[in-house]
């Protein structure tokens, strides 16, 4: 009977390790170049992302670029996702002038249709967000 006990914990400890793998490999996932996702943008349209970039913010538009190929995408925060721990502290970062974050960000890939910002991403979540210190030259 004892022994019945313990393989019956020992099961629903397996279960529950494995019921939480997906989670835990999700949150792992390294991010994609920005570079990669916009050279290959049609691939990427509708898809979700993980993406690691400098994050600015000008006025009310935030952005997020890759000096690499020089490229970056508008982030689309929604009133429902502001609201989130991580996403929030991403904004507080951004909110100084000229205010800089090295982040990862994790959203829906999209096209916006217009000319000067063909990409956006509707941010869900944000993580490793490091601060930037601004350049003396003030940028």
């Amino acid at each position: 009977m004892n022994t019945k006990t313990i393989a019956r914990a020992a099961g629903a400890a397996l279960a529950l390790a494995i019921a939480t793998m997906p989670a835990m490999a999700r949150d792992d996932t390294p991010p994609d170049s920005l570079c990669t996702v916009l050279g290959t943008a049609d691939r990427y349209v509708g898809t979700t992302v993980t993406v690691r970039g400098i994050a600015s913010s000008e006025g009310k538009v935030t952005t997020l670029a890759d000096a690499q190929c020089k490229g970056g995408v508008a982030l689309a925060i929604d009133e429902t996702s502001s609201h989130k721990r991580d996403v929030a502290s991403f904004r507080r970062a951004l909110a100084g002038k000229s205010a800089r974050a090295d982040a990862t960000v994790f959203g829906r890939f999209k096209s916006t249709g217009d000319a000067a910002a063909p990409y956006a991403i509707d941010v869900y979540s944000v993580r490793d967000v490091n601060e930037v210190p601004a350049v003396a030259d003030g940028t």
